[in-house]
């Protein structure tokens, strides 16, 4: 019958080899959860931050056009109020 032995898929069964490779075993696996949970941690935020440096740009731009005389200033409190 074939089994794992007295010390389990990762246990002692193979002596210090098998001990090693189980904890070598638990340790990848827990820090590619953790690697994993920054990385959804950092994609739910990265949206937001894109968003707000967009609307920085376009203000930016808006502030740059009406500085040169594009635009007048009736059109650039309604387009700030727009994107804001």
């Amino acid at each position: 019958m074939m089994g794992y032995g007295f010390g389990g898929p990762f246990g002692g069964g193979m002596g210090w080899l098998g001990a090693g490779f189980g904890l070598i075993t638990h340790l990848a696996f827990t820090i590619l959860i953790i690697m994993a949970a920054i990385w959804l941690f950092k994609a739910a935020f990265r949206g937001n931050y894109h968003n707000f440096n967009q609307q920085n740009d376009a203000i930016e731009i808006l502030k740059q056009r009406y500085a040169k005389g594009e635009i007048s200033s009736e059109e650039f409190q309604r387009m700030k109020k727009e994107l804001e």
